[in-house]
């Protein structure tokens, strides 16, 4: 009888432990970070005119498991030029283990802290983190900052659509 009581208490430990994990994964993978988002930059016809945010070819993909890709759409096709996983540290930051990395090769195998905030509809993220060498191992000591828009689904299927 002792076994069994000892055995029911062990097992409703068991699973409050994991529940308790499950919500503090769930608290630190925000769905707001979650997705596909979409880099952009801004362009000018003239040095005059303020630039308009228009989207470019490269992709990165926030997974709720807690891994990122980060591709590039080529004519030739897309390719891959970093991955890794990553973890939140506040509402603000987050920090990217690097597996590889071609684009950025002196991050590769480091953890790198990007620095986030959002639109107020959550749709524009912007993104700033530091680099300190270049690839050479030369200290460039240099904020780098992106814009990624979350990219959505439509409710239908564009009728303008190239695949």
């Amino acid at each position: 009888m002792k076994t069994r009581y000892f055995l029911t208490c062990i097992a409703l430990l068991a699973m409050s432990l994991s529940v308790a994990l499950a919500q503090e994964v769930k608290e630190k993978m925000p769905s707001q970070l979650n997705g596909v988002w979409q880099m952009c930059f801004y362009r000018s016809s003239s040095p005059d005119v303020p630039g308009e945010l228009k989207t470019g070819n490269s992709l990165k993909i926030l997974s709720d498991d807690g891994r990122f890709i980060n591709l590039v759409m080529m004519n030739q096709g897309a390719i891959m030029i970093g991955y890794g996983t990553y973890r939140i540290n506040s509402e603000k930051s987050y920090t990217e283990i690097i597996k590889k990395n071609i684009h950025l090769p002196q991050l590769e195998g480091q953890e790198n802290e990007l620095f986030y905030e959002f639109s107020d509809d959550k749709s524009i993220m912007y993104l700033k983190f530091f680099v300190k060498n270049d690839q050479d191992g030369n200290q460039i000591d240099s904020w780098v900052h992106e814009i990624w828009k979350r990219v959505e689904m439509p409710s239908k299927m564009p009728e303008n659509l190239v695949r």
